[in-house]
């Protein structure tokens, strides 16, 4: 049956409504139905001290991508963010890096500077440790997030890239960031991982716990591919979160969801990974729900 994705142009999705009339109010315009309608009702809220949520061990799954699966077609991991403090470091993905004092994995976080910064960790040559010579990092110059108001925050590594620092583009509120940057590390570290995957925290040898997220997250997605600019844009979709298992608009790339937790279910403790590929989280001491939305 037909559906109705625009109006004049304006897709739906920017629409509240017509004529006056609420568009969730309205079925049908002139007998073709508008489209089901997407709800952002939750967030899933860390309180800084011990609430995480855990992926479990993802090693050899898209979630631990290898530096030739990130080559091929590029990678983007994006989130929105409520940060209520930064007393410590608000962590986001944290990606088969956990269980040792050693660096491995992925990370995606904005620091105790309110930098937004990214890592890829693992080994030097074949050498683990902690130190410059295991990690590969930029990140956008202190100040850059503010707390206390939503942010869609997003990398991009482009095909062929990486090792390549300064091909990779970040982007906030859906328009790539130009201002200052830092790199550093090793642009030969081999990208390896250790132990579990994780959304809102670091987690190290034992039972000791950083970076753990102080306020609320949203919409959480990773593509399997570096999305264009025209799709970053259209998720940011001017302040609303998009439906990202469907097309729409400038929105090109469901096909390449490799995991999405839209953090909706607003009870229990599982949060659903909604591209079907099984990637479902647990949380860990008792993560609360929100009404707090982008």
């Amino acid at each position: 049956m037909a559906t109705i994705s625009k109006l004049n142009t304006i897709a739906t999705t920017a629409i509240n409504k017509v004529d006056t009339i609420s568009l969730t109010s309205i079925d049908k315009i002139n007998t073709i139905e508008t489209p089901a309608s997407f709800t952002v009702d939750y967030s899933i809220e860390g309180n800084g001290s011990n609430q995480y949520i855990s992926l479990g061990n993802r090693q050899n799954t898209g979630l631990n991508p290898t530096e030739a699966q990130i080559n091929a077609d590029g990678y983007t991991f994006a989130a929105w963010v409520y940060i209520d403090d930064l007393t410590t470091s608000f962590q986001i993905f944290s990606l088969g890096v956990s269980g040792t004092n050693n660096y491995y994995g992925i990370q995606m976080l904005v620091n105790t500077n309110a930098a937004f910064v990214f890592h890829f960790f693992g080994l030097n040559g074949s050498t683990a440790g902690a130190g410059t010579n295991n990690r590969l990092t930029k990140g956008a110059v202190n100040g850059t997030i503010p707390t206390g108001v939503w942010k869609h925050l997003a990398w991009v590594i482009p095909t062929n890239s990486y090792d390549v620092v300064n091909n990779w583009k970040i982007y906030i509120d859906g328009a790539e960031y130009t201002g200052s940057t830092f790199n550093s590390g090793n642009s030969n570290v081999n990208l390896a991982y250790s132990g579990n995957s994780n959304i809102g925290v670091w987690t190290r040898s034992g039972s000791t716990l950083q970076n753990i997220f102080d306020g609320e997250i949203n919409n959480a997605a990773i593509f399997n591919k570096a999305l264009n600019s025209s799709n970053m844009a259209a998720i940011y979709n001017s302040g609303t979160p998009l439906d990202l298992s469907t097309n729409s608009g400038n929105y090109t790339e469901s096909a390449s969801l490799e995991a999405w937790w839209r953090f909706n279910e607003g009870t229990g403790t599982s949060y659903t990974d909604s591209t079907g590929n099984g990637y479902t989280g647990s949380g860990v001491n008792n993560p609360t729900w929100s009404t707090n939305t982008p």
